[in-house]
Order: C-alpha cells, then structure tokens, then sequence
C-alpha cells in the first residue's frame, strides 16, 4: 500500500472511531473496567466486537490487559486481526462464535457486550454464553438500545442496525441479567440527544468523500465531550447494565 493509502485508511479508522455512539460507549465501557480492575491485569472478552476497534483501542491503552474479541463474521474479524498485526499489538486476539452456543474458553475476568444483544434472536442464550465464559466472581456488562429511543433529526432511521428487538427497558433488562444467574446487577441510561443528533449526522454523511467527513470530525468531538460532560438533553437512547457472577 503506498503512503497515501496508508493515510487514508489512518483516518478512514479515526473517522469510524469518533463515531459519538461509538466513541461514547467507549468511554463508559473502559471507565467501568478501569475501575472493576483497580490497577490489576484483566483478561477480557468482547462479545460480539464487530470490526474490533473497541477491541484494538482497549488492547492499545493497556497493553497488561490480554482480550479476545469474538463475532459470527470472520470478513470483520480478519480486518481486526491485520490492524492488530499493523499496531503490534501482542494482547489480543480475535475468533469466530457464536453466542447461541456455549463458549469454547472460560475464565475470563470480565465479559462485555456493547450493542450487540439487540441483534441476537435469543438474548437469553446469549447471556447464558457470556456467563458461561465468566470467571467467578467476574464482572459481566452490556449497552444495549433503550427501548422508547427515537431519532432526533426528521428523516433520521427509527430501527437500529440489524435489530430483532426495539431495545429494553432498565427493569427488564436487569431482570434479565439477573436470571442469567448475575448478582449485583445495575443499569442507568446513557448518552442522550446530543449526542444521538451527532451520530445521526454521522450516518448521513458516512458515505460522503474523506474532506466532507474530516470536515465534520471536530463538530463529532465536541459533541462527545459535551455528552460526557452533562451538556445535554433528552431521555436516554441507551442503557448500559453491570453484574457479577456469583464467586462460588
């Protein structure tokens, strides 16, 4: 690939990245883990990573941590795997599962699954998968759609991705967790309308040419560091959920 491809997939990556949606689960998933490993090595498994940034950014900013990103579809997961190999990044790896059957590796410290569970027809399974592959004692954690978000912007689409289900409600979800057999279970919502108007602009403009986009890239920022900071409004258009499994 000449120097200018190489950039241009650079930023072509940066761009997916600051996606707000995704830059924002990002930050609420490595702040929950940040804490739950209070300074001590963690071994993590990404379910349902998809292309794997999430996976590749985590593995980068804490090269003690070792993961393992796992999805149904071995095209996105051979991208991860060549720009783990083009970062040198020695900590994590990536394999095709399915959730819908139990997991071939156990004894991971922590489990997240960030937007996935509303694509899987059988949640319940899939749960019981990730369990299945927690640690004793590990920390188990999903976002999900929050199950009354609608767009923001007219025109903006009313369904989200590949969904099977409209999303859930924070009783329900915990509820859920719970009968995976997780204690300790908490949910809240996250981002709102500001940032769910960014990533609505974001989609819009995702197949315009590289210039429009970079153009964008700053308004995408702060529209994430305003999010994080409060600076918002609107009811959550997402739920992220936390629970253990039972040390014994």
């Amino acid at each position: 690939m000449s120097a200018l491809g190489k950039l241009r997939a650079i930023l072509e990556e940066r761009l997916a990245l600051m996606a707000p949606a995704r830059r924002l689960r990002l930050r609420t998933a490595e702040r929950v883990l940040r804490g739950y490993a209070d300074g001590r090595p963690l071994r993590l498994l990404d379910a349902g990573c998809g292309d794997g940034l999430l996976t590749l950014t985590l593995a980068k900013r804490h090269p003690e941590w070792t993961l393992l990103g796992i999805d149904l579809r071995d095209d996105l997961l051979d991208g991860a795997r060549q720009r783990a190999a083009a970062r040198g990044l020695g900590n994590v790896e990536f394999r095709p599962a399915d959730l819908l059957q139990p997991l071939p590796f156990e004894g991971f410290d922590a489990v997240i699954a960030l937007e996935c569970l509303s694509e899987i027809p059988d949640d319940e399974a899939a749960l019981a998968a990730m369990f299945g592959a927690a640690a004793p004692a590990a920390m188990v954690a999903v976002q999900v759609p929050d199950q009354d978000w609608r767009p923001v912007l007219r025109g903006s689409a009313t369904t989200w991705r590949e969904q099977v289900r409209q999303g859930y409600t924070r009783p329900g979800l915990e509820a859920l967790l719970a009968k995976t057999g997780l204690e300790r279970v908490e949910a809240r919502g996250t981002y709102r309308s500001l940032a769910a108007a960014s990533q609505e602009i974001r989609d819009r403009i995702k197949a315009t040419p590289l210039p429009v986009r970079l153009l964008a890239f700053p308004f995408l920022a702060a529209a994430v560091w305003l999010e994080s900071l409060g600076l918002t409004w609107g009811r959550p258009n997402a739920i992220f959920a936390v629970g253990r499994r039972p040390a014994q």
